[in-house]
């Protein structure tokens, strides 16, 4: 019985490889705005948590909210 390696059952890994490296390379700044905003709203969250009258910082909470919300609409494998 012969034993075939990863690279033997699975075709051209190079060029595999390429692929996801290409990808990764062309949605790094949206993983990038992702991870910001997250931040962001986390914070804001809290300020707001700290200061549940504040009108401004309740709008740049929706406004955090609503920019990921659509991040996560226009790219669905970022928030998974």
């Amino acid at each position: 019985m012969k034993v075939m390696s990863f690279f033997e059952d699975h075709g051209d890994v190079g060029a595999e490889l390429e692929r996801i490296y290409k990808f990764r390379k062309e949605v790094q700044h949206v993983e990038r705005e992702y991870l910001e905003l997250r931040i962001l709203l986390r914070d804001a969250e809290a300020a707001l948590r700290a200061d549940p009258e504040d009108g401004e910082k309740r709008v740049r909470v929706h406004h955090y909210q609503t920019r990921l919300e659509d991040l996560e609409r226009q790219h669905p494998w970022i928030s998974s």
